[in-house]
């Protein structure tokens, strides 16, 4: 029985003992738990903190980006300046910017490297003595209406000329295509010329009297053999300016501005017509987006073409009379211009640039007198180049 109960008493022991162990080891294990959650709470309260310091950094750096952008829009201030110029013997007139180089029409045709803006050179010349005028480039050449006169000022040729700019350094003349009237104005599009003509009849020595006009197709994807396509007459209005883009042309004819559908282009329709009131006589317009701008007299209008069958003027601002050409880049479209005498001698001569944020209301903000004949304009990013007749190309940059 001693023994029995002596055997008890170690197995109640060690049964106590053993729970004891347990316990703590329980214990322990809760321990752990509860310093892994709380260590994994840390964590991740200390990477939401993180990833929140790091939006604010990036929000403030975004703010700070943004402040510089418009402290640097700020800082462009609109002050035109003459920076480049260049004599070119005889009369210069239109101007088309293609990157670094401005081609200039006068007598004859300059190929001027303008990269530097402030010392352009030419580099090309054409082999022709052709009154070069309304031009037009497509690709690698262009285009051009001339007249040929005898000593007896008789018209001994017209019609439409070619120079290949494939060599910047030696335009070559190409190809001539003969006309059976005068052909005013041209617009390129693809493969096609679409030619404006008048035809003219002498009344009395040297005094002619205008008869009609029309538009003329002509196909150009031969450069070697042009083809006339068809000639489509538009009565006694007259054509003063077309240009075409994408599938529609576009015409100033006897006060009307007119929107033709050219998806066929050997078969123009007419769908838009819109009458421009006390309009005179209008040189040229200028298309950017889905607007047009149209000086005449002392007036920029902006027309909305968004609906081609139904053009609306949705803007008008007063500019200097004389307008003789135009181009718009960005928010500012500019105009030359040249206020004669009765002589028909310049007495003013200048460019405007005219902000057009405001389509219903476009303001000119800004006026420099331009020596010589404002003639030509074409505007690019920052400057602008002005064919400016004897006295040669003006190169005028716009911003401080």
């Amino acid at each position: 029985m001693k023994i029995r109960a002596k055997m008890y008493k170690i197995i109640l022991l060690l049964a106590v003992v053993v729970f004891l162990f347990s316990f703590i080891s329980c214990k322990d294990a809760g321990a752990q738990e509860e310093l892994e959650k709380l260590e994994t709470e840390t964590l991740e309260e200390a990477d939401s903190k993180s990833q929140e310091q790091n939006e604010q950094k990036v929000e403030e750096t975004e703010e700070v980006e943004g402040e510089e952008i418009i402290a640097e829009e700020t800082e462009k201030e609109l002050s035109p300046t003459i920076v480049g110029s260049l004599y070119i013997q005889g009369q210069t007139e239109k101007v088309i910017v293609i990157e670094n180089y401005a081609y200039v029409g006068g007598q004859g045709l300059k190929i001027i490297d303008i990269t530097d803006k402030t010392s352009p050179t030419i580099i090309g010349n054409s082999d022709t003595f052709d009154w070069v005028y309304n031009f037009q480039i497509e690709e690698d050449c262009v285009y051009f209406p001339y007249q040929e006169w005898d000593n007896d000022n008789n018209i001994i040729g017209r019609g439409l000329k070619t120079i290949d700019i494939t060599d910047r350094n030696n335009p070559i003349l190409r190809e001539t295509f003969e006309s059976d009237a005068n052909i005013e104005s041209l617009s390129v599009i693809e493969n096609y010329i679409y030619a404006t003509y008048a035809v003219w009849e002498e009344k009395e020595e040297n005094s002619f009297e205008f008869v009609k006009g029309g538009i003329k197709i002509i196909d150009v994807t031969d450069k070697d053999n042009i083809v006339e396509i068809k000639e489509i007459d538009r009565g006694q209005l007259g054509i003063s300016y077309i240009y075409s883009k994408g599938d529609y042309a576009y015409i100033f004819e006897g006060g009307n501005f007119v929107i033709l559908d050219i998806t066929d282009r050997e078969n123009p329709q007419d769908i838009g017509n819109l009458i421009i009131p006390s309009s005179g006589w209008v040189r040229n317009f200028f298309i950017e987006g889905d607007y047009v701008y149209l000086p005449s007299g002392d007036s920029l209008r902006i027309i909305d073409i968004k609906d081609k069958t139904n053009p609306t003027i949705i803007g008008r601002g007063f500019i200097k009379d004389g307008v003789s050409d135009i181009s718009v880049y960005g928010d500012y479209a500019f105009i030359t211009y040249v206020v004669r005498d009765e002589n028909y001698n310049p007495k003013e001569s200048g460019m405007q640039v005219i902000d057009i944020v405001d389509k219903t209301t476009p303001k000119v903000v800004a006026d420099i007198e331009i020596e010589g004949e404002a003639l030509g304009i074409s505007a690019e990013e920052e400057h602008v180049h002005i064919g400016a007749g004897q006295a040669g190309l003006k190169i005028v940059k716009l911003f401080n």
